[in-house]
């Protein structure tokens, strides 16, 4: 009988699952707190980031449009037979002994028309992107998300968190 009651009387052991239950409970609500706080932050960081990225590549293609124009206006001041080609080609003038191939337009010489580039794609945005700008947008799934994590936290304390066992 003494072994029954002492057996009793002894506080129950620690489950393992009960103390995971605990940490998820925790872990979970640290997620949705961070990201309604995070979101609109992440949000602006994304956008901002795609724009400096195609500033970026603006600058890039100007950059090189000019190298190329300098190029041409020193050929122009310097070379006279750059000058007199140009002249012939802007003119359609070609000599009596001259034969000319007729080619596609593509491969003709532009001087003055610039390699017109593409723009670089655009960077794609993480996956998670759109869940954090709608968690950003909306005040009211914000709200609830906090108030989720609100009860996570009272849950875990509450009912998974054993006193006993801490002081």
């Amino acid at each position: 009988m003494s072994t029954a009651s002492h057996r009793t009387a002894q506080p129950p052991q620690p489950c393992w699952i009960t103390s995971l239950a605990f940490w998820l409970c925790l872990f979970t609500s640290a997620v949705l707190y961070g990201t309604v706080s995070l979101a609109p932050k992440l949000v602006a960081y994304f956008n901002l980031s795609r724009d400096y990225q195609a500033n970026r590549w603006k600058l890039f293609s100007v950059e090189k449009q000019v190298d190329r124009l300098e190029k041409v206006i020193e050929a122009q001041t310097n070379d006279p037979a750059f000058v007199r080609e140009q002249a012939r080609s802007a003119f359609d003038v070609a000599s009596p002994d001259e034969q000319r191939i007729p080619v596609d337009s593509h491969l003709r010489l532009n001087i003055e028309s610039g390699g017109a580039e593409r723009p670089a794609a655009p960077r794609a945005l993480p996956w998670y992107a759109p869940i954090l700008g709608l968690v950003a947008s909306s005040r009211v799934l914000g709200d609830a998300m906090l108030g989720m994590a609100a009860v996570l936290v009272l849950y875990a304390f509450g009912r998974l968190y054993d006193r006993r066992l801490h002081g």
